[in-house]
């Protein structure tokens, strides 16, 4: 159960999440220096909420076959419907627990 400003347990995926982070996957990639694979590859794994001035979703995706291959996205969702990349993390793995991280 989540608590008031803290995030919430993992969450199974959505077409719903899937096309937040469809949406800021370019500057995503942009961020990683062009390391990321296509969004049409990447598979989001899981994701946990936080409720703020909007949504901050903490994301678990897959892009690449390795065992590091996996990364850690923060994006924001405004009321307005806008998505905005807020923090990336490379190079996890798939044990690697999904947390609340600043930018």
């Amino acid at each position: 159960m989540a608590r008031c400003g803290g995030t919430g347990d993992v969450k199974e995926p959505d077409d719903s999440i899937r096309e937040v982070v469809a949406s800021i996957w370019d500057a995503a990639n942009e961020k990683a220096g062009g390391k990321l694979c296509a969004v049409q590859a990447v598979q989001v794994l899981g994701y946990k909420t936080q409720v703020v001035a909007g949504t901050n979703y903490f994301v678990k995706a897959k892009c690449g076959d390795g065992e590091s291959d996996h990364v850690h996205l923060r994006i924001f969702k405004g009321f307005d419907g806008k998505s905005q990349l807020h923090g990336l993390r490379l190079d996890h793995k798939l044990d690697d627990p999904l947390e609340y991280f600043e930018g």
